[in-house]
Parts: structure tokens; C-alpha cells; sequence
């Protein structure tokens, strides 16, 4: 790991600083287990102070692509089960469960220090023909009309983030469970579908705790913390270009909100559905 962190330092950009720590550094391999390892960062905190999830999201991405370098992932649940820091490396335990023609699944593991912080079901194919249909897209307001959605909030801490999302202003206080955004990196990503899937599973968890809290803001703060996250990735992704995520939160109660997501490419093709499940706690 020495190397790679002193790699690091090399880059400069956020877009960069996130593709050098997705390229995971391979461990101890078994007969059903492959261990990997991942830097963190500063840059890999929540507002919270906590680690991302969403960086936890895009490396076991990595770590179970990695693993089956063959097939694709198309799907991912992610549990998270204790916050993390950006001080010590995380490490991923992928163990094949299933290995099937067409189909395979993997857990995978997340471990910092002597504890399991996240663990992960995964699910990569070789690929299969079928019909292709989807829903149309939904209309989300011209780019040129909204505003970068860390600067509108004015997020000095995430001002050097590596996907920047772009929102409505009129909308930000109107106190309704959704919230549709355009959302693009920052900079260039490598040809590679495995980076490009990564990326937008550490910008998918933006944005989709605020959408459930947002018409309850009357009855106080809150501190949210994510209990799990499922992204299904559909067609092949080019997410180096515009993408639209239309949020909407259905429900909240018991202290849980749910909330939903669908990823469009800016010519209306459906790329990603995202689900999240959120706990809050008043303050």
C-alpha cells in the first residue's frame, strides 16, 4: 500500500484523486476468496465527518468486478453496519458464492481495523439477449436554468468533490420528497465500464437521504445515517457525459425513510434505478 499512497500525491484532480483509489490493490487469493485492499482520504468523508458511503458503494464495486473481471456487475445491495474514517485503509473480503453460465453472485465484505463496517451482494453476468424496453424518461428541467448544489449550499467541505450535481434553486425550499438533479464528473474517466459503474455508485448516494427528510425540515434536525443502498445498473454506461437522477422518498416512519432514484443519460436512456433506506434521529 506504501506505493499506491504515494501515488496519490501525484494527482490533482478530485475525478483522478477518486479513479487512483479505485484502483484496488489485490491480496490474499483462496479457492472461494479474494481479498483487496483500498485507500481513503480526507476527500472520502460525509458532511458528517464520516466515511462516504458512497466510496464504500463504488470500491466493492470494484473489489467484486475485479473478482469476476470476465462478467459485469449488474447489481449491488449494499448494508452498512458502522460509520468509518478516512485515517485507516479498508479492506474487501469477496467470497464466490455462485458461479453459474450466465450468472454468478459474490458478497463481499468491508473491513477497517478489526472491524466489519459494510457488507455487499453483488451480482455480475456474462450477458444474455432479450427484449429491451423502458419507461419514458422523466422531464427534468434544462441544465442552464440550475445551480451546482454544493455551491448553492454552500458545502465548503465538499467543494473539491470529483461528480458535481446541479439542481433547481426555485425548488430547494419547497419541501417535497423529490429532487431531480444533473449530474456529471468532473473530468474524463478511462474506457473501462467497471470505473465508469464505480464512479456513478459513489454519486448515487448523494442527495437521496435529503429527499426523504425534506417536508419534515418544520419539525427540526436530524442526524441520518444510511442503513443500506441497491443500485441495478441496466445498459452500458457513458457517465462521463450528462446524466439525469430523478429522487423521489415514498414514505418515511418508524425513523426510516425510503427513497428511490432513476438514472438517465441526457438522450432519455435509462441506465440505473437506485433504492435507499435511511435511519433519522432528532437532534
Amino acid at each position: 500500500m506504501a506505493a499506491a499512497i504515494s501515488t496519490l500525491s501525484l494527482v490533482s484532480t478530485p475525478v483522478e484523486r477518486l479513479i487512483r483509489r479505485l484502483d484496488l490493490e489485490q491480496g490474499e487469493t483462496g479457492e472461494a476468496t479474494t481479498t483487496w485492499h483500498g485507500e481513503v482520504g480526507e476527500n472520502a468523508l460525509n458532511l458528517s465527518n464520516r466515511l462516504f458511503g458512497g466510496f464504500v458503494v463504488a470500491q466493492s464495486i470494484m473489489a467484486a468486478g475485479k473478482t469476476h473481471d470476465d462478467r459485469d456487475v449488474h447489481s449491488i445491495q449494499q448494508v452498512f453496519l458502522r460509520g468509518g474514517n478516512a485515517t485507516e485503509p479498508l479492506r474487501y473480503r469477496v467470497e464466490r458464492l455462485f458461479t453459474g453460465r450466465t450468472y454468478a453472485s459474490v458478497r463481499v465484505e468491508v473491513h477497517q481495523g478489526n472491524h466489519i463496517i459494510s457488507h455487499a451482494q453483488v451480482g455480475v453476468t456474462a450477458g444474455s439477449a432479450g427484449p429491451d424496453r423502458q419507461d419514458a424518461a422523466p422531464v427534468i428541467p434544462d441544465r442552464s436554468g440550475m445551480a451546482n448544489r454544493d455551491e448553492l449550499q454552500a458545502r465548503a467541505n465538499w467543494d473539491d468533490q470529483p461528480v458535481e450535481m446541479f439542481i433547481d434553486p426555485d425548488g430547494e425550499g419547497d419541501g417535497k420528497p423529490s429532487m431531480p438533479v444533473w449530474m456529471r464528473p468532473v473530468g474524463p474517466l478511462p474506457a473501462d465500464q467497471l470505473i465508469h459503474k464505480a464512479v456513478l455508485g459513489f454519486a448515487t448516494d448523494r442527495g437521496l437521504m435529503t429527499v426523504a427528510l425534506r417536508p419534515h425540515r418544520e419539525h427540526g434536525n436530524f442526524k441520518g445515517a444510511t442503513l443500506d443502498h441497491s443500485i441495478w445498473f441496466h445498459r452500458p454506461l457513458q457517465f462521463d457525459d450528462w446524466h439525469s437522477y430523478d429522487m423521489h422518498s415514498p414514505t418515511i416512519a418508524g425513523g426510516r425513510g425510503l427513497s428511490q432514484g432513476a438514472i438517465h443519460h441526457h438522450d432519455g436512456t435509462l441506465v440505473a434505478t437506485t433504492v435507499q433506506q435511511g435511519t433519522f434521529r432528532p437532534i
